[in-house]
Formats: structure tokens, sequence, C-alpha cells
């Protein structure tokens, strides 16, 4: 059973040519590729609007069509099988490369925008500056634009010549097995970048590809609340992409930790550690713990304090999320500091205490 290309169309069987090219138009919108990705009723739809406009909009073929005694077939009409075609092929046929002219498609396809290259850094913060917050600049190696060309690889004496790999259409065709094995996939072009060409005689200071390396200084804003392992990135700070295609890279930071002479981390929780004489453990007393901000706060140690015991400081550790204002906590763990030798009188003393009760 042959297709009904007017039923595909939508149009009357007295449409006039300028209403079937209109309706053609509606439809190659409507079912793009670009509009429907992976959408194999749409590809279909696609193609079937396609055949019936081959027919529809050629007076001798539609003659054909229409004459009942004619027993009309489009493979034998000499039609292509748009069934086999991908979707370059058919726009190549209708008259233009990626898409019509008088259908409201451009009828070549920019090069895709390439960006430039990330780069990544490691650095080394104290503990103190994860805290606060810094501003450091660092010393990298990143590609640049070329001054010498101005970043399109391209001098006076430079010319265009035409991408034997693409045939300077910027694209390249390969098989795919997508929609049963016979559709194929329109790339851009990796020899030339999409552009349909490639130089002779390029920019000697860069060989042609826009960029060139150099040692670069960067200054980079760590806000507080940073943590350990946290990578941060810097838009555009990366390599500078080639031949001016594109905006540069990132820079991505990754923050490590420097050790720290008083205080251990857990996450954003600060340990540390506070002597107390044995005496004052048992007596109980008051001392000074020194703060991450360089704040001193006195801590009371309760009489017969143990060697272990965890003192909580509330607010006072690091910032819970980068950039934050909340506060953790800080944890002091008391470490009981024993004599290493007593004298005979210390001896006695205690050697009379041990007989109390209270020290049995």
């Amino acid at each position: 059973m042959r297709k009904d290309y007017y039923k595909i169309l939508g149009v009357n069987k007295d449409a006039s040519q300028d209403e079937i090219k209109k309706a053609y138009r509606k439809m190659a919108i409507k079912y793009h590729p670009d509009k429907n990705p992976g959408d194999k009723k749409a590809e279909e739809m696609f193609k079937d609007a396609a055949e019936a406009y081959e027919v529809l909009g050629d007076e001798k073929k539609r003659a054909e069509y229409d004459n009942p005694a004619s027993n009309f077939d489009f493979k034998m009409s000499g039609g292509p099988d748009f069934g086999s075609m991908n979707f370059e092929d058919i726009f190549k046929h209708f008259g233009g490369f990626g898409g019509f002219d008088d259908f409201g498609f451009s009828n070549q396809r920019s090069p895709k925008q390439v960006k430039g290259k990330s780069l990544r850094i490691r650095v080394q913060l104290t503990l103190e500056e994860l805290f606060n917050g810094v501003k450091k600049d660092y010393k990298i190696k990143r590609f640049e634009k070329c001054e010498h060309c101005g970043g399109t690889g391209m001098t006076e004496e430079s010319r265009k010549k035409t991408c034997k790999s693409c045939g300077g259409t910027g694209t390249i065709i390969n098989s795919d097995s997508f929609a049963g094995g016979f559709m194929r996939v329109s790339q851009q072009c990796p020899t030339c970048g999409g552009k349909g060409y490639v130089i002779e005689s390029p920019c000697k200071e860069c060989n042609g590809h826009g960029v060139v390396l150099k040692d670069s200084k960067v200054s980079v804003d760590i806000k507080k609340g940073a943590l350990p392992g946290m990578e941060i990135v810097y838009p555009n700070l990366g390599n500078a992409a080639p031949h001016a295609s594109g905006p540069n890279g990132d820079l991505v930071v990754q923050i490590n930790e420097k050790p720290h002479n008083l205080f251990d981390r857990e996450g954003s929780k600060l340990i540390f550690e506070i002597e107390v004489p044995v005496l004052d453990a048992i007596l109980g007393c008051e001392v000074k713990v020194p703060t991450i901000d360089g704040k001193l706060l006195t801590a009371k140690i309760p009489q017969g304090t143990v060697d272990g015991t965890n003192l909580r400081f509330k607010g006072y550790g690091l910032y819970k999320a980068y950039g934050s204002d909340v506060r953790d906590d800080m944890f002091g763990i008391v470490k009981i500091k024993m004599p290493n030798k007593l004298n005979n009188e210390e001896i006695k003393i205690l050697s009379k205490l041990k007989e109390s009760d209270n020290f049995k």
C-alpha cells in the first residue's frame, strides 16, 4: 500500500506548489533532529516528509503519483532512498549543506566553540588560612593566546587551504548503528576543528595553534571555611583555547592542609590537648586555652578530673561550610601531667596522703 503523501504533509490534493513547500518547511522544522534528539518517531516523520516533498514538489512525479493507473512506485521514480540517508544527506539533496536556505535553516554549520583545557593545582594552606580565608598569587604554566598572531595561528604570509579530511565542510560522516544500522552521523572534523580549512605557512611563534606555553601568575581568593580535599573552580583562569575558538578553560584549585603545632582537625571540629598537672587535676583549677582566631578562653578544671576528660568549647571550631558564618565546636582533651621525679619531702607527703581513705 503506497504512502499518502498529501496526508503526510497535511495538504489537500489540489494544493499549490507554494502550499506544499510551506507544509514541508513546517514539518522539517517540527521534526528537525536538533529539536528531537534520539526520537525515532520524529526521525521517521522527517524522512516521510522528505519523501512526500520529493514527489509532490515535482510536477512530473506528482502527476504520475496522482494517476491511479500509473502504479506509481517511489523507488522506481528515481527518487533517493531517504530511509538509508542521514539528515545531512537529506539536507544536501534539497540544495544546502546543514539545511535549506529558503526553509529557514542555516546552509552552513558554524564551527563548534572549543573551550580551553582546564588546569589543576594543589595548594598548601595553614589551619589559620583555612579558617580565615586567604588571597594568594601562584605561579603556573599555561597556554596563553599568541600575541604574534592574535591567537588565530595566521600571519600575513599564511594562507587558508581546504581541509582534505572534510572537503571544506567542517564535518565528517561516520557510520552509526542508530535506527537499525543504516544511519550515518555527522561530526565536527577533528583535523580542522570544524573550520573547513587548515593553515599553510602558519605563525612561527605558535606553529599555527594560536597559543603558546608561558609562565603565568594567577591570583586566587579562597574564602573562609575551606577544607582539605576541597576543589575550588575559578572560571577562565585555565588554558587559552586554540585558534581563539572559545573561552579559556578553568583553574581548579585543590586544597591541602599543613600540619598545625596545636590543633588537630576532624571535619570542621578542632581538637587539642590541655596539659593539667596532677595536683591541679586533683584540687581543681582554671587554665587558659587559645582559639584558632587568637582568643584566650578560661577553662574550669573540676576537682578530681581524670586523664582523657573531654571539654567542649561551643562555636570555637572551624566554619561548617565554605563561605559560611556558622562555626563548629572545639574540644580540649585533658592530659594529666605527672612529675618525672620526686624528692624525699614529696615522697613523705604523698606517703602520708596514701594512708588517707580518700586515696586508698
